[in-house]
């Protein structure tokens, strides 16, 4: 039995392991950690290095930003038994968030040698994919759907792999396991109307989400005018944000930014399910640019004031911090003091794109009198786009900013970390998603002071 304080005037409720456990992971799936916390410190209490316990409490612990903390407590639960491959599958998970890429690889190489768990696979080949190790991460990955082919995770990084390596055809296929993994089957309403299949449809009326992150959309928006010509009347469920942008793309189409607006409809699907029903591989990506269109008056303005400040000076925007909520934010994000070589470049005036999180890096920078703060004219990507339009470049890293630069048909640089994100594949210094965007990878050392250097030098 196990004494778990909850829901008793005396100070706690007898039950027994198998509840408190149940308990433990019902609260921490719904967010409540200090309830999760209270029931895995009972168990642990009496059992302390009961595996699924300590999965739980230093999950509490990572959800709190004690990540260094939950690695101490999954180590300290090892026990050199077969039932310590979840606490090493989670230290290879944890460790190479931290960047301690050889330690997770090490645990992860045992927690895939005890066998028990085939999830175990696939943190062992997202630790060879962050050392670039890609041959191994894709078999790993293979093996994985092998074992357990109802695992959304591994298919989901199959997906990944195979798109970063041009196999498109099987790419999107897998790709569309993106919504059944546990964090992201409520993300969208379950739907009864069946999934368009990229049929003509004569009279039927197709509701289209935008549904992922605003690059995503701009950089799946591509595929609205294509949909036009097989369906007559199409909705498009989209946000605030970044309808006004969406609205530009050829096509028709009638944009909604609230559910309860959108009118009955027969057939639907994602935004970023198109390539998929389009059958799209490398060589017929959707490529030409501009397809998303900035507001000339807002641009009109945007070049008076940028000609006023620059003095004949290029300008360049720049931006170079992402969401901090991103899985991949600590690799792509670039701090600022990387780009003082932009910023003291004398013929250039540096524009500053970033609003939201990163600003306050400007704030603090011996050089911010030289730039050029745009942030309070942001107010949604109809004004980015706006400035874009009016600038001679982008410099940028891997965000929003860069899709809506390429779609717009802007010229740019994205700083990209040694391992990128699928969209950008391997190893290339072009993209076929936008042919006016140069992508400058990191080398072998994984830094940015030769990413800057070699942009201002094209510069």
């Amino acid at each position: 039995m196990v004494s778990a304080p909850q829901h008793s005037p005396h100070g706690g409720t007898q039950m027994k392991l198998a509840d408190a456990l149940k308990r433990a992971q019902a609260h921490f799936a719904k967010g409540e950690f200090d309830q999760a916390e209270r029931f895995a410190a009972a168990i642990l209490a009496r059992h302390p290095k009961h595996a699924q316990a300590v999965q739980v409490a230093a999950g509490v612990l990572e959800k709190r930003g004690q990540r260094e903390a939950a690695v101490t407590l999954l180590r300290g639960s090892l026990t050199g038994q077969p039932s310590d491959a979840l606490a090493l599958m989670n230290l290879c998970r944890l460790l190479r968030v931290l960047g301690r890429l050889d330690e997770a690889r090490a645990a992860g190489e045992r927690a895939v040698a005890l066998g028990a768990l085939p999830e175990a696979l696939v943190d062992l080949a997202d630790t060879l994919g962050a050392l670039g190790e890609f041959a191994g991460e894709r078999a790993l990955l293979e093996r994985a759907v092998a074992k357990r082919p109802a695992l959304a995770r591994a298919h989901l990084g199959l997906a990944q792999a195979l798109l970063a390596d041009g196999e498109f055809a099987p790419g999107w296929m897998e790709y569309e396991w993106r919504y059944k993994l546990p964090s992201t089957q409520d993300v969208l309403p379950k739907f009864k109307q069946p999934q368009w299949n990229g049929m003509r449809l004569t009279d039927s009326k197709l509701l289209i989400v935008a549904e992922q992150g605003y690059g995503d959309c701009f950089q799946f928006g591509r595929y609205l005018p294509l949909v036009s010509e097989r369906a007559k009347h199409v909705f498009l469920g989209v946000g605030p944000e970044i309808a006004p942008v969406l609205k530009t793309v050829g096509g028709n189409f009638v944009c909604h930014e609230r559910w309860e607006h959108i009118p009955p409809f027969d057939y639907q699907i994602t935004l970023s399910s198109l390539p998929l029903v389009f059958g799209t591989t490398v060589e017929t990506i959707p490529s030409k640019v501009p397809y998303l269109y900035a507001d000339a008056a807002k641009a009109a303005v945007w070049r008076a004031k940028l000609s006023a400040a620059s003095g004949g000076r290029r300008t360049v925007g720049f931006v170079w911090q992402g969401r901090p909520s991103h899985p991949n934010d600590r690799i792509r994000s670039v701090p600022l003091g990387h780009l003082s070589r932009l910023i003291e470049h004398d013929g250039v005036l540096p524009v500053s794109l970033q609003v939201g999180a990163g600003r306050e890096q400007l704030a603090q920078h011996p050089l911010k009198a030289r730039v050029f703060d745009a942030a309070e004219g942001l107010k949604d990507f109809s004004d980015t786009a706006a400035l874009i339009s009016a600038l001679d470049c982008v410099v940028t890293i891997d965000s929003a900013i860069a899709h809506l630069t390429g779609a717009l048909g802007r010229p740019g640089f994205v700083m990209l970390p040694k391992v990128a994100e699928w969209r950008w594949m391997r190893e290339r210094g072009d993209s076929p998603w936008y042919p006016t965007l140069q992508l400058v990878r990191q080398g072998p050392d994984a830094r940015w002071d030769g990413v800057v250097r070699h942009i201002v030098e094209r510069l």
